[in-house]
């Protein structure tokens, strides 16, 4: 992300990522143990609940609003939290 933003900065093209926690999908439903995963998150992130597909739309509508035209290169996580309370953390 970092290296696409300094490279097409210049010509005025903004590159941002959104890093989603687990969301229960029909394409989710054929990890093996997604549920314990879902779980997992909802008892250890920061928010102790789980993300929407709607939050993450949300998330990536911003970034690619003018309200967000000032960012480029950024990694925007929507995970409840998860990205900075449970590393490391096993059940």
């Amino acid at each position: 992300v970092r290296y696409l933003a300094q490279s097409l900065g210049p010509r005025g093209i903004r590159v941002n990522a959104v890093s989603a926690g687990p969301i229960k999908t029909l394409a989710a439903s054929g990890i093996a143990d997604f549920d314990k995963m879902i779980g997992f998150n909802e008892r250890h992130a920061a928010l102790r609940r789980n993300v929407t597909i709607e939050e993450v739309g949300n998330a990536a509508a911003f970034l690619c609003s003018d309200l967000a035209s000032g960012i480029t290169g950024e990694i925007t996580y929507v995970d409840g939290g998860m990205n900075i309370t449970a590393a490391g953390q096993i059940d």
